[in-house]
């Protein structure tokens, strides 16, 4: 079964959209973008030739899922969208802002009998991925205690694109509750 993947999101996207292109079951990707020059130089640099300008012309055609990649703070909103319009749904971390939006999607998911993920990206960093791979193939022996510490530090860029995204209420965006998601919230 060959499946059509909507992405919603043009900035962390780049990252996936390779992905989603070179997976066996992906039969064509379909970009969004509500701002005209990066939906155009998304797909142009993808080589993407179905576009649209907006979640709701995606969730109205016919593809199969969706990933989204927009702004945290619309991650619940955008995810309950696709999931109404019948969609299976891919969603880069977090879920959602609220408790509301979360139990909401919980419902949809099991009324309308979908599948929703929550895309954990750093299962797909480099430096996991050669782990991984490590481990499987017995490199670090047989582990019998681990323990790790993880500390996200948002310095490094974070703030200046919550600025940029959040507009002037960018302070009310710019967090999750701790325990929507803990290792960001630290």
């Amino acid at each position: 079964m060959a499946l059509k993947v909507g992405v919603v999101g043009t900035w962390f996207a780049r990252s996936f959209i390779p992905l989603f292109q070179a997976h066996p079951l992906v039969e064509e990707v379909v970009l969004a973008e509500r701002l005209p020059d990066r939906l155009r130089d998304t797909a142009h640099e993808f080589g993407i030739t179905r576009t649209f300008s907006s979640l709701t012309e995606l969730c109205a055609s016919d593809v199969d899922a969706i990933a989204i990649y927009t702004q945290r703070h619309l991650h619940g909103p955008h995810v309950l969208e696709a999931l109404r319009a019948g969609k299976h749904v891919y969603c880069a971390v977090p879920l959602a802002s609220s408790m509301d939006d979360i139990a909401a999607i919980v419902r949809e998911v099991e009324e309308r009998r979908l599948i929703y993920m929550t895309g954990e990206t750093s299962y797909y960093y480099p430096n996991t991925l050669y782990c991984r791979q490590r481990f499987e193939q017995g490199a670090f022996g047989r582990f019998v205690y681990g323990e790790a510490a993880y500390y996200h530090d948002l310095s490094h860029g974070f703030y200046e694109a919550f600025q940029r995204t959040g507009g002037e209420q960018w302070r009310q965006v710019a967090g999750v509750p701790p325990m929507y998601y803990p290792t960001h919230s630290v």
